[in-house]
């Protein structure tokens, strides 16, 4: 059995393949205790040449490149490549990012020294066409979470996380921020690793961009996906956002509302109606 599985879903992101790899490759860790699964989403460019010469420069105990019709969200691409999984340990990583050497060493160890922990995750380097930035996350709150992602999708877990029968789901575009809910709901631990240990790449076709477009029905449907883990009064403002009422609204991006927020919404509507009246 691996130690580490890396699950790869892609897109037409051929471009990146030789930085992508080459971080994989560099790794601290020996990379025969790694397994890798390229998923690609129908792909029309030349993203599976690129996998294939990889797959034989990296000698991990297995490489695999697996071909799918065109899907359109990288969740249920995800959900192939990590049911073929055998690591004990679980990694998702988008294409276009890239590990710094001790990534897979510093979060392995970390688990392997905290039993009761399951679940941990990094900061990170951002880097954008304007420059780059160091990115300090969070550490982990149960409560932030209720109101916005402080996870990466960049994420390292053990495989008990995933038999627990946590899946990605394809109803919405935070599809990550969904993942991490339901891993909370079934018990698991997560910690935060405040070491730089990864670089993320923010560019015109981050399926992000495609996220943010649709930023209310997706925060509704992670409640609605989710409704124990919610406040009855988020719940309701979900169901109302999903019927279209006039007195709903998707709030700030990135932000599912609070309790708080929802009550000043009401109030804001009563008192709209009530000037509407005439009283």
């Amino acid at each position: 059995m691996p130690r580490v599985s890396i699950v790869i879903p892609n897109y037409n992101y051929g471009r990146f393949a030789d930085r992508l790899f080459g971080s994989i490759a560099a790794q601290s860790m020996p990379l025969g205790d790694m397994e890798i699964f390229f998923v690609d989403d129908g792909s029309n460019d030349d993203s599976l040449e690129r996998a294939t010469h990889w797959a034989t420069h990296i000698p991990c105990e297995r490489f695999e490149i697996i071909s799918l019709s065109r899907i359109g969200k990288p969740g249920p691409v995800r959900n192939h490549g990590l049911a073929l999984a055998t690591g004990e340990y679980l990694f998702c990583m988008d294409p276009d990012d890239t590990l710094h050497p001790e990534y897979l060493a510093r979060c392995v160890n970390t688990l392997e020294n905290t039993p009761k922990i399951d679940l941990i995750y990094t900061d990170y380097r951002e880097n954008t066409l304007d420059g780059s930035r160091e990115v300090g996350l969070p550490k982990f709150n149960q409560g932030l979470l209720r109101i916005q992602n402080i996870l990466p999708s960049t994420a390292l877990y053990r495989r008990e996380v995933w038999d627990a029968g946590i899946r990605y789901r394809d109803n919405t575009e935070y599809e990550d921020w969904d993942y991490w809910i339901q891993c909370l709901m079934a018990g698991a631990n997560f910690i935060r690793l405040p070491e730089v240990l990864y670089n993320y790449e923010i560019h015109t076709s981050n399926f992000s961009h495609h996220a943010q477009k649709n930023d209310g029905h997706a925060k509704a449907q992670i409640v609605l996906n989710n409704v124990s883990f919610f406040h009855p009064l988020v719940q309701e403002w979900a169901k109302d956002y999903m019927r279209g009422r006039l007195h709903s609204q998707a709030f700030q991006r990135g932000h599912i509302p609070s309790p708080k927020d929802v009550r000043a919404l009401l109030k804001t509507v009563e008192q709209k109606v009530f000037k509407a009246s005439g009283f």
